[in-house]
C-alpha cells in the first residue's frame, strides 16, 4: 500500500482566506509529506466554483511543486481531456516531467459539471470521444519523436512535442465514479484506473475494480503491471473523540461543495447513472456514513481499519484528501504527521 496527498481542494474564505494562502498551505503541507514519507501528490483540475476551482491548471500548479520536492512523485488527478487543448497538454506535462525529473504520473478524466463545459463552450454529448482523442494524443506525442493523428475533434501531421519528456511511457490513471464504459475501457487500453472509494459502497468498488481487471485479462494486459488509485479524506489523532470532534463538520461541508457543484443535475447521454446525483450527495452529507470506511478518519485504530477495507476492495494506492472547510492547517499538519509516525509504517515494506 502507498500513501499520497490529494487535492481538490473546497475554497473557505474563513479558514484559506485567499487563494494565496491556500497555496502556501498546500505547499507546506506537501513538503511535510516528503519528509515523511509520503509517496506521491495529485491536483485535480476544476473551473469557476469552490469546489477545486482554484486549481484550474494542474500542470502549472505541478510545476511549483516539483521546484519544492526532490523524491515523492507528483500528479494530475486529473486533467479534463474534453475541455482543453490535447496537444496543449502534452506538452505542459512534459515540461513538467522535465522540472521534476521524471517523477510525473498523469491521471485524466472526463469531467462531469455542466457548468465547466458550459463556460468553456464544449458540448458535454462529445466528452467521451473528445476523451478517447486525448488519450490517444497524449500516449502518441509522448512515445514518439513525431506523430500525426486524424480524429474528429483533432486532426494533425508531424508534430515534435517540445520539450521531449523524461518519460515516454509514463503512469497514466483514468478517474471514473461511475461509468461503467470508462473502466472497460481503461482495462482493454491498458491504463491505470482511479476510483472514488467515498463516492459510492466499497462493495461497488469491489465490483468496479474486478471488472477493470477482468477487462485488462481480456486485453492482455498483465494486472500486476497496473495499479488502481483511491483518494480519501484524512483526519487522525490518538484520541478518536478529539479526531471526530474536529473533522465531523469539515468533512460533512466539503461533501456539501460537491453537492453544490452539481446541482443543476444536467448530464449528457455519456453520463448515465449520474442522475440523481444531488441526493446521492445529501446521502453522503453525513458524519456516520462518511466514517464508516468512506473515509480515514479517527485515531490509528479505526483509520487502520479503514484502509484495511480499501485494501480488500483492490485499491492499492491512497492519495489523502486534507484540505476541508474549517480545518485548520496546524491540525491538519498533525494530522500527517501522526499517521506518518503511527498507520504508515503497518503498511511499509
Amino acid at each position: 500500500m502507498k500513501f499520497g496527498l490529494y487535492y481538490l481542494p473546497s475554497f473557505d474564505a474563513a479558514t484559506h482566506t485567499d487563494a494565496r494562502t491556500l497555496y502556501a498551505q498546500i505547499f507546506e503541507q506537501v513538503e511535510l509529506g516528503e519528509a515523511l514519507g509520503f509517496d506521491s501528490v495529485w491536483c485535480a483540475e476544476h473551473h469557476f466554483s469552490p469546489y477545486g476551482g482554484d486549481i484550474p491548471n494542474p500542470s502549472l500548479f505541478l510545476a511549483a511543486l516539483a521546484q519544492r520536492t526532490t523524491r515523492i512523485r507528483l500528479g494530475t488527478g486529473g486533467v479534463a481531456l474534453p475541455i482543453n487543448r490535447p496537444l496543449n497538454t502534452a506538452e505542459q506535462l512534459a515540461m513538467v516531467d522535465n522540472m521534476c525529473g521524471g517523477r510525473l504520473d498523469i491521471g485524466v478524466v472526463r469531467a462531469f459539471l455542466d457548468s465547466e463545459y458550459r463556460a468553456l463552450n464544449v458540448d458535454m454529448n462529445e466528452s467521451r470521444e473528445r476523451f478517447n482523442e486525448g488519450v490517444d494524443i497524449l500516449r502518441g506525442t509522448w512515445a514518439n519523436d513525431c506523430f500525426s493523428y486524424d480524429g474528429k475533434f483533432n486532426s494533425f501531421e508531424n508534430v515534435e512535442l517540445r520539450p521531449r519528456p523524461i518519460q515516454r511511457k509514463p503512469r497514466i490513471f483514468l478517474g471514473s465514479v461511475m461509468s461503467p464504459e470508462s473502466i472497460q475501457y481503461a482495462g482493454e487500453n491498458g491504463l491505470n484506473l482511479m476510483v472514488i472509494p467515498y463516492a459510492v459502497s466499497l462493495a461497488k468498488v469491489k465490483d468496479t475494480i474486478s471488472m477493470y481487471r477482468d477487462a485488462l485479462d481480456d486485453a492482455g494486459h498483465k494486472q500486476s503491471d497496473h495499479v488502481v488509485m483511491g483518494p480519501a479524506h484524512l483526519f487522525v489523532h490518538e484520541n478518536e473523540a478529539t479526531a471526530i470532534a474536529a473533522v465531523r463538520d469539515p468533512i460533512v461541508r466539503y461533501v456539501g461543495y460537491i453537492r453544490d457543484a452539481v446541482k443543476s443535475d444536467k448530464w449528457s447521454k455519456d453520463y448515465a447513472g449520474y442522475e440523481g446525483m444531488v441526493k446521492m450527495c445529501e446521502a453522503l452529507m453525513d458524519f456516520d456514513v462518511m466514517y464508516d470506511k468512506r473515509s480515514v478518519c479517527g485515531d490509528p485504530a479505526h483509520a487502520s481499519e479503514c484502509i484495511e477495507a480499501f485494501q480488500d476492495a483492490g485499491i492499492e494506492e491512497i492519495p489523502f484528501v486534507t484540505v476541508m472547510p474549517g480545518l485548520g492547517q496546524e491540525q491538519i499538519l498533525e494530522s500527517m504527521r501522526c499517521f506518518a509516525s503511527e498507520i504508515m509504517p503497518k503498511y511499509q515494506t
